[in-house]
């Protein structure tokens, strides 16, 4: 497929790289000049034009912007009929989209991670498209969502992410400490719970539950930790945390 890119920031910049390697032509944008610059020497099939000769070269456009700059940016844009456009930008309605990238197709809106470069991430999308499977697929799980609302309580959800990497920041530092060896106290964490996470395919179900179940031996070691950050209110907290969350996103 012949795809580009507008605004080429983090995220974008890491769906490219994970794209690049799937037999995509990939145009991207020369205002994002870092970026651009080091996908281009990366990979030989991406290409840096400015924003029209992108549209003009693609079938599938990316818009990569801000909500902020997406007016400015794309009103000046020449986009074709038969082209489809995803957007990653989440705090833009899809009506708002629509007409400024008019006459093209909206497709969804697609909310990636920065894992995707690698491979293997989750891919949020709304509405469902085949297109975003064909494209995303092949190497990441694509959740289709049923509107916009679940979209945002997803969003709130994500930002689990970076406290539970704190949590185990802070328990690498701890063992580090007691053991003076940082590398293999992260090496034996990130393994232990990635290992955990995933012994299991993605099509099995309740898998939380159960492996919160299989730590739950009376006295244990897990049982008591867990038992312990209950007491510390950890968990109420999460709960509280996430629902000011999709408070704001609402």
């Amino acid at each position: 497929m012949r795809l580009g890119f507008i605004g080429l920031g983090s995220i974008a910049s890491a769906v490219a790289t994970g794209l690049a390697g799937d037999d995509h032509q990939i145009w991207v944008s020369e205002r994002s000049k870092v970026n651009s610059t080091q996908l281009s020497q990366a990979f030989i099939s991406v290409s840096v034009a400015n924003n029209q000769s992108v549209i003009d070269q693609s079938e599938i456009v990316f818009l990569g912007t801000t909500a902020e700059v997406a007016p400015k940016a794309l009103g000046q844009l020449r986009f074709r009929e038969d082209q489809i456009v995803i957007s990653f930008m989440a705090d833009i309605t899809t009506d708002a989209v629509k007409a400024l990238i008019a006459p093209a197709r909206f497709e969804a809106i697609v909310i990636p991670f920065p894992s995707i470069a690698e491979g293997g991430s989750p891919v949020l999308t709304y509405p469902k498209s085949e297109g975003v499977e064909t494209v995303f697929g092949v190497n990441n799980t694509v959740i289709s969502l049923p509107s916009e609302e679940a979209l945002a309580d997803y969003l709130a959800a994500q930002a689990v992410l970076s406290p539970i990497l704190k949590v185990l920041g802070t328990s690498v530092d701890w063992l580090a400490r007691k053991t003076g060896d940082y590398q293999s106290s992260e090496k034996f964490l990130r393994l232990l719970v990635g290992g955990s996470l995933m012994a299991k395919p993605m099509s099995a179900e309740n898998v939380l539950p159960e492996l919160i179940e299989a730590l739950n031996t009376p006295g244990g070691l897990n049982r008591q930790f867990r038992e312990f950050m209950a007491d510390e209110g950890v968990y109420d907290a999460t709960e509280r945390g996430l629902g000011a969350l999709a408070d704001r996103l609402s």
